[in-house]
């Protein structure tokens, strides 16, 4: 179980998180509990002998010292062969820890074979065995998730349960001279695996430097310089979620933070702000230095994140700035203070939407949240057609459901702004904000837009970008609690 905890971290950096990669982890542990126990009871009965057991365990050992040598190589292989959304989890899965997980599996049966004097003990040995593998299999699921990833970290954490497969034999096995050189032999492959371990998994450009790097109860983060650009990058597994210049003061780089700004055209005297999802703090840090007026409740869940956001992208809080380590639902359900806007921007790109902060029930709990004329904003990522629109058009549906107007403004890449053009296949943030009260036309925002003194400079092209098109929502599900399968959305 714990190799199972630490295989999702893996997978993670690649595929997601999303119900796809889980689904082929337990699947392809099962497997391994089937066929390792089918097998292992057959070699077992042809050869009961401590050795061979001796020699399961250490290869299964060595085998998970290898894994962070070509686990990376792998998921990128398969990423590269475009194999899908549920079968390229399940290739990998299989790939890197379906051979070590049988392995170990094979131990329980040959335990109970070698431990087993008579028949008549037979039950009252297999019985103690199972439940001892149980209780060690909650407690490594346990360990695992609640310390050692954010502790240890991945790689140092599969190479602790490679090494100790390989020691605990040796420790055990009467020292011969066969058993002594094949100790040798086995610290030797040891060290080797240790010392050709790569420092960085996912790899950076010639021109970037990494800072920092972890595992967090939530994602493998890295902090990255980029000299060429004179920008800090704040990254979650293989993506960008935050980024500022290196130079005084220090500003966003994240272009979409500057949409924020849109709220105000549905109210404009922002007083209370709430973010739902740090990145690095640099929307809040943007919304207190451009308003003297503004006060804004940070909530971020990951401890981590916010740690690295104090230490590494200049975030400070303060009497304007609270920042609070929850989740953002429990936040708003448990919080007493009243809004004026919502900023939602927990959707991480990659596979990572948490479902529960997309749902009817969510968006009811936040427009009780804001105070009258209060505004929704949320950040999605997607395209504005196509499969890859699938979030969009059911979180506007149901965003739909709750408020009574819903407008989406597509944030223009660099290129667009340029000569104009939206591309609507192409992946961006698309800022989707939902008010109660009257509609307005699309010539009532630009209007207000061009009254109000907005401190982004792209703040009146981002206003004229207002989607006034029909989104076909007939084929995507309206998210409610009980039903909102964004993970099979992703794209």
């Amino acid at each position: 179980m714990g190799l199972e905890m630490t295989g999702s971290r893996v997978l993670a950096i690649y595929f997601g998180s999303s119900i796809y990669v889980w689904g082929a982890i337990i699947s392809i542990f099962l497997a391994a509990l089937s066929l390792g126990y089918y097998s292992g009871g057959l070699l077992a009965d042809r050869r009961p002998t401590f050795s061979a057991l001796i020699v399961l365990l250490l290869v299964a050992g060595c085998w998970l010292l290898l894994i962070p040598l070509f686990a990376h190589r792998v998921c990128r292989f398969v990423l590269a062969i475009n194999t899908g959304e549920r079968l390229g989890p399940l290739l990998a899965t299989t790939v890197l820890f379906g051979g070590p997980s049988v392995l170990l599996v094979m131990v329980s049966p040959y335990a109970v074979r070698l431990a087993a004097q008579t028949v008549e003990t037979i039950g009252n040995v297999s019985g103690r065995l199972y439940a001892l593998s149980t209780f060690g299999s909650i407690a490594g699921t346990l360990l695992t998730a609640f310390w050692l990833v954010p502790l240890v970290g991945v790689r140092a954490l599969l190479q602790i349960l490679g090494l100790s497969l390989v020691v605990l034999p040796l420790v055990v096995i009467k020292p011969t001279r066969k058993t002594i050189q094949t100790g040798l032999a086995v610290a030797l492959f040891v060290i080797a695996s240790l010392l050709m371990n790569a420092r960085v998994k996912v790899a950076t450009a010639q021109n970037q430097r990494l800072v920092y790097e972890t595992d967090s109860p939530y994602h493998y983060v890295q902090i990255v310089d980029d000299g060429e650009r004179n920008v800090r990058y704040l990254r979650f597994n293989n993506y960008i979620e935050g980024a500022i210049s290196l130079a005084p003061p220090f500003e966003t780089r994240m272009s979409y933070t500057n949409a924020f700004e849109l709220a105000r055209i549905f109210k404009p005297d922002l007083r209370h702000v709430l973010i739902i999802g740090g990145g690095g703090g640099i929307g809040a840090r943007k919304f207190v230095s451009d308003d003297p007026n503004v006060e804004v409740d940070l909530v971020e869940i990951d401890p981590e994140v916010v740690e690295l956001s104090f230490k590494y992208f200049h975030l400070e809080p303060g009497s304007r700035l609270r920042v609070h380590v929850a989740d953002g639902r429990n936040f708003i359900r448990q919080g007493k203070t009243k809004y004026d806007l919502v900023i939602l921007d927990a959707f991480t790109i990659g596979g990572q939407v948490p479902f529960h902060l997309t749902t009817r029930e969510f968006l009811q709990e936040i427009e009780n949240a804001l105070t009258p004329g209060g505004v929704l904003l949320a950040n999605i990522n997607g395209t504005m057609r196509g499969p890859r629109s699938q979030i969009l058009r059911s979180e506007y549906k149901t965003a739909a459901a709750v408020f009574d107007c819903v407008y989406l403004f597509p944030h223009l890449v660099e290129t667009e702004r340029n000569d104009g053009r939206l591309d609507p296949d192409r992946r961006r943030n698309i800022i989707l904000v939902a008010v109660d009260g009257a509609a307005m036309s699309k010539e009532a925002v630009t209007s207000a837009a061009l009254h109000l003194d907005a401190k982004s400079p792209t703040f009146l092209q981002d206003a004229n970008q207002l989607f006034t098109d029909q989104l076909p929502l007939d084929n995507v599900p309206l998210l409610t609690d009980d039903y909102a399968p964004v993970d099979t959305m992703v794209h």
